[in-house]
């Protein structure tokens, strides 16, 4: 909601951005503020968020990332319902020891098409989450 009324302060001019974009670009922030926020930390919503993903350290070689991938999902799911069918995979090739990186893949319905999204989705040492469009 907050997003709506900023939006409408700063429209000033004409945007030269498509529908489709202002919707991905709201859910790629909101996804960071999903995956970036600790459980517990919220008071409103103890389910908020994922758990801490600072220790990363062997997450490969000890099977975590399936925990991880899971808690990522579920967070999506329950939180981002604009992003229809969340699917997460590990990327091919990014098997770094301080970091995870994952492909976030979904359909987001505008005007009665389904447009799909893929997202990198990198995982650091500190357990910080961010995310970019591919």
């Amino acid at each position: 909601m907050l997003e709506r009324i900023t939006s409408l302060q700063a429209e000033t001019g004409r945007t030269h951005l498509t529908q489709a974009e202002v919707l991905t670009q709201s859910i790629v922030q909101h996804l960071q503020r999903i995956l970036n926020t600790r459980r517990g930390s919220v008071p409103i919503d103890a389910e908020f968020g994922v758990p801490d993903f600072t220790n990363l350290a062997g997450s490969f070689a000890t099977g975590e990332t399936t925990q991880i991938i899971e808690n990522m999902t579920r967070m999506i799911a329950r939180y981002e319902p604009r992003l229809k069918s969340p699917r997460i995979l590990v990327a091919e090739g990014a098997q770094e020891v301080l970091s995870l990186s994952f492909s976030l893949e979904g359909v987001v319905s505008i005007d009665d098409r389904d447009i799909p999204i893929h997202l990198a989705t990198r995982v650091s040492s500190d357990g910080r989450v961010s995310l970019a469009m591919h």
